[in-house]
């Protein structure tokens, strides 16, 4: 339901900084997710003028109307003529388990899992390969560059380097549809025991944020994993990027099993 407008001096607002790498329309659109994800600024609620807020933001009226477009283009505010702008209910946020299968986890949100390749390249492990993999250095390997897709809804872009001395012509797999660790398990019998996980957050470039159909600057999950098979040797790393503003982020951790383990190593040395 609409409530009272909102005035720049209730919400706070300060100017932009004409000296930030961000264009001045992206620190806008920020700056307005992050008073409606903190809730100063909610659902039903009116925004003040474009003119007010462009004086507030230190910008001309052009710039406003530039990021409100954009955040209309995203759902997160609905112009009416002759009413003003309004901010919408918005969706909840998919929850999703950074150590679990992508494929899966699509499934059990009740859409269909699919990648689209936007590169797949045969090479060799050299000093440009990710770090992990480099100890391997000379090692046959697959690029391999995916856009993760459920439906339609674009989720993530991952970059992805696999060695492939032990799983020779994968890149005849249908990589935009089967999962690849499913692939090398059922395929070459190469079950990967341990993954690694750097995670951070980063900002959209050009390139990512035309990919994941968010505005440059929105922020992204960064994701850099590692892979390893049962004899400690390294097969994989990837380097993915995912909307942190549709998608909740989670790990889990089975502390009680690890200290049994623990305790069990401590008995035997």
């Amino acid at each position: 339901m609409s409530r009272e407008k909102l005035s720049p001096i209730d919400l706070g607002i300060t100017a932009v900084d004409p000296h930030s790498p961000l264009p001045l329309y992206v620190q806008i659109i920020l700056s307005l997710k992050d008073m409606i994800q903190s809730g100063k600024i909610r659902p039903g609620d009116m925004l003040p003028p474009e003119i007010e807020l462009g004086k507030a933001f230190g910008v001309s009226r052009q710039t406003m109307r530039q990021a409100i477009l954009r955040l209309v283009d995203e759902h997160i505010l609905e112009r009416k003529a002759g009413r003003g702008t309004t901010v919408l209910a918005q969706k909840t946020r998919f929850k999703f388990y950074l150590d679990r299968s992508f494929a899966q986890q699509i499934l059990e949100m009740g859409m269909t899992p699919r990648s689209e390749v936007l590169k797949i390249e045969r090479g060799t492990i050299d000093v440009t390969s990710p770090e992990p993999l480099q100890p391997r250095s000379g090692a046959n390997c697959l690029t391999l560059v995916r856009l993760r897709l459920g439906d339609q809804t674009p989720i993530g872009i991952q970059y992805t380097t696999i060695i492939t001395d032990l799983c020779p012509g994968l890149e005849n797999y249908n990589l935009s549809e089967e999962s690849l660790y499913q692939i090398l398990w059922t395929e070459y019998k190469l079950p990967i025991v341990r993954v690694d996980q750097i995670i951070s957050a980063v900002n959209a470039d050009e390139w990512h944020c035309s990919l994941l159909k968010t505005v440059r600057g929105a922020a992204l999950l960064h994701v850099h994993t590692a892979a390893y098979l049962e004899n400690g040797e390294p097969i994989e790393s990837s380097s993915s990027y995912y909307r942190a503003d549709k998608f909740w982020f989670t790990t889990s951790h089975t502390y009680f099993e690890n200290r049994i383990e623990q305790a069990r190593n401590t008995r035997s040395i």
